[in-house]
């Protein structure tokens, strides 16, 4: 009988760090770490986020066109620290023939009815600095916003990036539509609550959706032409990370850009965008 309330004891012992060891979304530190596991990886691992869609052109006093299939993936590697993360990510999506599915080389602009090459997105880096100073870690409901839906909880962040842009109309007049980029990007995070809440879990499941709004890409040299591109995409987190993407994608960055099957090992800036590529291609002469 001893023996056996010895084993009791210890196995209370044992179990009582685990039973400890809860998550609450009230406090802020535990709701911070939330969207780490949600964006990343809490235990520092690599993720993958993969994401399909469409691109349309919204035109004044037009009807939208269906311009482009879309397909991208984010891959990041999570680096914890005491609050917040920083992640560290390169990220490629991929302008579709969006009745064949074909990543497209060349295209013919059904709104110009000029052929162009087309230049894909291949962001390099991407990182993110999810670090907080002590004084705004009690705001970060407000910082990093979420609705509660029941059985899941989306983490939604709506993003209005305006800032003098890359591809001044003075020299860059063919494909820029204006001196100062503006544009929306609506992200939301879907994952469930009872994930959230397994604090044995490191990374949880996600389902995505990315919806953009923004000037014409260069490429498709609309020059200052009215109008706006709408992206409309979504997706999920992968469990199987880079080797899970569909074999198109893989195939492609690997012949193109291998080095895309792995995050950065480490922190550079700045932020690679589309503009900011055109611009170096174009200022090298690879873009005619």
């Amino acid at each position: 009988m001893q023996n056996m309330i010895l084993v009791l004891v210890l196995w209370l012992l044992c179990l009582s760090p685990m039973i400890a060891q809860t998550v609450d979304l009230s406090k802020a530190s535990d709701y911070l770490n939330a969207f780490m596991r949600v964006r990343g990886d809490a235990g520092g691992g690599v993720t993958v986020y993969h994401w399909t869609g469409s691109v349309y052109s919204m035109i004044p006093g037009e009807k939208r066109t269906e311009l482009f299939g879309f397909e991208g993936f984010n891959i990041a590697k999570t680096v914890p620290g005491a609050s917040g993360f920083t992640l560290l990510t390169r990220e490629a999506a991929f302008f579709k023939d969006y009745r064949s599915g074909e990543i497209l080389e060349t295209w013919r602009n059904p709104l110009t009815n000029i052929e162009v090459p087309v230049l894909h997105i291949w962001n390099d880096p991407v990182n993110q600095d999810m670090n907080f100073e002590s004084d705004m870690i009690p705001y970060i409901r407000q910082i990093l916003p979420s609705t509660d839906l029941g059985d899941e909880l989306v983490f939604n962040l709506e993003i209005f990036p305006f800032y003098a842009s890359p591809l001044p109309r003075k020299e860059y007049a063919e494909f820029s539509q204006s001196d100062t980029y503006q544009a929306a990007e609506f992200f939301q995070f879907f994952s469930r609550k009872s994930d959230l809440l397994n604090p044995a879990l490191r990374t949880v499941p996600v389902t995505l959706t990315w919806n953009r709004i923004s000037p014409w890409m260069p490429f498709m040299r609309m020059g200052d032409r009215a109008g706006s591109l709408v992206f409309v995409c979504r997706g999920r987190k992968l469990e199987g990370g880079f080797d899970a993407l569909p074999k198109q994608i893989k195939d492609y960055v690997m012949k193109n850009k291998p080095e895309y099957a792995a995050p950065p090992e480490e922190w550079s800036e700045p932020n690679e965008t589309s503009w900011t590529y055109f611009r170096k291609l174009f200022d090298q002469g690879l873009i005619k």
